[in-house]
């Protein structure tokens, strides 16, 4: 048993000491039971949807029944006010999943549920399995969302994860362009001093081929005149 539960929207009695009534087994009965509606009947069929809480105070056991007290118009606008208030109060977000505003709807669906239930057990009851069903679509949506988060926080972490290998990669990839390029540089200086001592060479074999080409022109020429002398003299 709780200690002291917290304000509502659904409306309460005053609490009362815990007799031991077994509301539970009169509750259970009450499907058999709408067509003849009694103040009774409507105790036990609100009762069955809309359970009373259970709680000590000060060491007693007390129960709240919720109240059979049928609404008005006032009471509607009334409940209107106070969930805009509560909403506000607790700064409740006005979109996606928050607990806060759902919660503060489920109190103002089930004072709705009460009020119908007063007037109508068959339509309260009604209000009931809509009520059942909604909850069931939310929390398999609520699942769903939450998978979905979960999913994307896992994604995200890969993608982070795969995020830093490729910096990894692209990081050993620029050292392997850096050096290629410097291995590079380094042949083609070496290309320049080769084609450099390739032309030096060709330069003095052309000189010495020159040079050549004109000691043999000059001993011809020599020879030529000798010749031309000795001829002469005879």
């Amino acid at each position: 048993m709780s200690e002291k539960p917290k304000p509502t929207l659904l409306k309460y009695d005053v609490p009362v000491l815990d007799g031991g009534e077994d509301w539970r087994a009169r509750a259970a009965n009450v499907g058999a039971k709408i067509p003849g509606e009694t103040q009774e009947l409507t105790r036990d069929v609100l009762n069955k949807i809309l359970p009373p809480r259970e709680f000590k105070s000060n060491g007693q056991d007390l129960i709240q029944y919720v109240s059979t007290t049928p609404s008005t118009r006032s009471d509607v606008i009334k409940l209107q006010q106070q969930l805009d208030a509560e909403l506000q109060k607790q700064k409740a977000r006005e979109t996606g999943i928050c607990p806060i505003r759902s919660e503060l709807y489920r109190q103002c669906f089930d004072e709705i549920i009460r009020e119908v239930t007063i007037d109508c057990s068959a339509r309260g009851l009604l209000l009931v399995k809509v009520r059942d069903e909604m909850r069931t679509t939310i929390s398999a949506y609520q699942a769903l969302y939450e998978s979905a988060i979960t999913w994307g926080m896992r994604k995200s972490m890969e993608i982070e994860q795969n995020k830093d290998d490729v910096l990894t990669q692209n990081a050993r990839l620029k050292d392997e362009i850096a050096a290629l390029q410097q291995k590079n540089k380094e042949l083609e200086n070496k290309i320049a001093n080769i084609e450099k001592q390739d032309e030096e060479y060709r330069k003095e074999k052309e000189k010495a081929h020159a040079d050549e080409t004109a000691l043999l022109k000059r001993q011809t020429a020599q020879l030529k005149s000798h010749i031309e002398q000795m001829l002469t003299s005879k």
